[in-house]
């Protein structure tokens, strides 16, 4: 399928898997605030034309960020607005974090762990200690995962490797699959990834998308081994400048 068309069709899925706390719609761009955790959750996303000056709605965006302490990042895909990302490079907006988006099908073996539609008390530690997060706080990233209203999977495996997956109709998406650096070249992110991809399959997802980092060269190579290609890339830029 053309990038434009799969972009279309996966971001807005991935917005409602992986939610904000606070929304803005502003002339066919949507503002997201999550208390500065998740580039996408704290980005703007141009869904649509606009009908504003561009540099104008800028200068809106660039306050509203900054009301709530952070720049203004807004993320780039083959679907965003005609040209945008050329004023924004134009406009001395920062290349940060270019990243794949793989598809693949949910597959047909048959996954090796359970599966909980909520996340246990091990989920919770394994996933907050590989990735660093902070459980201190109700906001961050626990408040996104406490915002997870669609149907979702959890995983975890000794302490060792953990991930979820969250289905909105005929899609799934995979998200936080982590392996303890002690543990890898072991296939338990396979193991994670096959038990999630074997729940959705289960409450009717027929499609999978993911998100890894383009220089994450280990990962592409493991979910292509599953079958996963790549579907189109994304990228944020960000604005450091101070409002004047």
């Amino acid at each position: 399928m053309d990038p434009v068309r799969l972009a279309a069709i996966i971001e807005p899925t991935l917005y409602r898997s992986w939610k904000a706390r606070e929304m803005h719609e502003y002339d066919g761009w949507q503002l997201r605030f999550a208390d500065g955790f998740a580039r996408r959750c704290n980005s703007v996303y141009p869904a649509g034309q606009s009908t504003l000056p561009i540099l104008e709605k800028l200068q809106v965006c660039r306050r509203w960020y900054a009301q709530r302490g952070l720049d203004l990042l807004v993320r780039q895909t083959p679907a965003s607005e005609d040209g945008l990302d050329e004023v924004l490079a134009a406009s001395g907006f920062t290349l940060e974090c270019p990243t794949d988006v793989m598809v693949g099908s949910v597959g047909k073996g048959g996954g090796e762990l359970e599966v909980t539609p909520v996340p246990t008390r091990e989920w919770w530690a394994t996933t907050a200690r590989l990735w660093g997060f902070d459980l201190s706080s109700g906001g961050g990233w626990t408040g996104i995962i406490n915002r997870i209203e669609l149907p979702a999977g959890f995983v975890c495996i000794d302490g060792e490797a953990a991930g979820l997956a969250i289905v909105d109709g005929e899609w799934m998406g995979l998200f936080e699959v982590i392996v303890a650096p002690g543990a890898r070249r072991r296939g338990l992110g396979s193991i994670v990834t096959d038990s999630l991809l074997t729940w959705g399959r289960g409450i009717g997802a027929q499609r999978a998308y993911l998100q890894v980092v383009a220089e994450n060269t280990p990962a592409i190579k493991m979910y292509s081994r599953l079958g996963f290609e790549h579907a189109y890339s994304y990228w944020y830029r960000r604005d450091r400048r101070p409002i004047p």
